[in-house]
Formats: C-alpha cells, structure tokens, sequence
C-alpha cells in the first residue's frame, strides 16, 4: 500500500448517495490515517463541506437531489478554493464540463483502492509544492 507520510493529516468529504459506496470508501481511508467525513446527497454535502473544512472532496456527479455539478459549484462561490474536488461517476465523462469547475481528476466507479490512495498522495503532495 502506499505511504501517508505526507497526508496523514488530509481531511476529505466522501459525496455519494450509495451508502454502502461511501462507508466502505471511508472506512478504507480512515484506517490508512485519513480524516473522513461522509454526505449521502448534494444537500448534506454542501452543509457538511462548510463545517469539515476538507481538503479533498471526492464528490459523485450523480445525487438525488442536486448533481455534484452544482455542488461543486456552489462550493466554489461560497469560497471553498482550497480543497482539490475530484469527480465520481458511474459512467466516463462525456463532457469536459467537470474540468470548468476545477476538478482535478475525474474517476469512473467502481474504483480500486489503490488507484484512489495514489490519487490523494499525487493531490497532497502537489499542494505541498
């Protein structure tokens, strides 16, 4: 598995409306030293991400209420330019839209645990720089 040396301390804000999805990812991430926060919809996301303060927010394009499009751009005007989003979707983009709210990465579900880790260490080490 790879090293947390350099996030031990990155908070992130899992955004998905399968519970199951966004437990099992948070749990995962938790146990390698990560400070998680969960929101099941784009309403609690957007509540939750104003109080936790992330510095990731892995965030489901697909919510039941607001799409994470809105999300994130609701995010953005209330100031929250610190934190990377990176895009989930069951589907591949179609688009490049997500790249006009400032995603820094777009990953299609299911993704490996592996593959997500090494996306957080690149995203933390690029803020260090």
């Amino acid at each position: 598995m790879a090293s947390l040396t350099t996030v031990q301390a990155a908070r992130v804000l899992i955004v998905d409306d399968n519970r199951d999805t966004a437990d099992t990812t948070a749990m995962l991430l938790r146990i390698q030293g990560y400070d998680v926060a969960v929101a099941y919809d784009g309403r609690s996301a957007i509540n939750t991400a104003k109080r936790y303060d992330p510095d990731v927010v892995l965030l489901d394009l697909s919510l039941p209420d607001i799409d994470g499009y809105a999300v994130a751009e609701s995010l953005r005007k209330d100031g929250m330019n610190r934190a990377s989003f990176i895009a989930l979707s069951g589907h591949g983009p179609d688009d490049r839209s997500w790249e006009q709210l400032h995603f820094v990465d777009y990953l299609v579900k299911p993704v490996e645990h592996e593959t997500l880790v090494s996306l957080l260490l690149r995203v933390q080490a690029q803020k260090q720089v």
